[in-house]
């Protein structure tokens, strides 16, 4: 990856809808080339698709928790993950180290959805404990990730 990757990647993580003309302009490439790099870049699974920003809130969807979840799972073990990534109201799931096993950000219309995706959470094997933290206010949410690579090198 060189720094032409890392200015591709930086442009798509602004603007995934942008054209391969108007994405190669900016680079100042031919937009065959361009293109080339864009498929390199998929291919080897650095870019892994494109998504919508989707406001839950316009969608009903106002409340937003993270939930640390204790279970009985050895380390290397994931049968309560797998069970919990198949709840849809849970956005983003992780394996952690530290007093929790999980974290889930979740996101729900209310209380009582909440309360609902608890009971059923309750009822997964393997699951011991949860605490759940409400979301007052949403500073920043960027998923993206930006590339800052300190060994690109400019292309020659």
């Amino acid at each position: 990856m060189d720094r032409i990757d890392e200015k591709i990647l930086g442009i798509l993580r602004k603007n995934a809808r942008i054209t391969n003309r108007d994405l190669a302009q900016e680079l100042g490439l031919n937009p065959s080339s361009t293109l080339e790099r864009v498929r390199k870049l998929e291919n080897s699974r650095i870019i892994r698709g494109y998504e919508a920003k989707i406001d839950p809130r316009k969608l009903g969807l106002g409340l937003t928790v993270f939930i640390g979840i204790r279970t009985n799972e050895s380390i290397g073990e994931s049968d309560v993950g797998e069970k919990l990534a198949e709840l849809p109201e849970i956005c983003g799931l992780y394996d952690v180290a530290g007093e929790y096993n999980y974290f889930a950000r979740v996101v729900v219309a209310d209380t009582d959805e909440l309360c609902h995706l608890m009971t059923r959470m309750g009822k997964i094997r393997g699951v011991k404990e949860s605490q759940t933290t409400l979301v007052l206010h949403t500073i920043k949410e960027d998923l993206s990730v930006e590339v800052r690579r300190e060994d690109a090198v400019d292309p020659d």
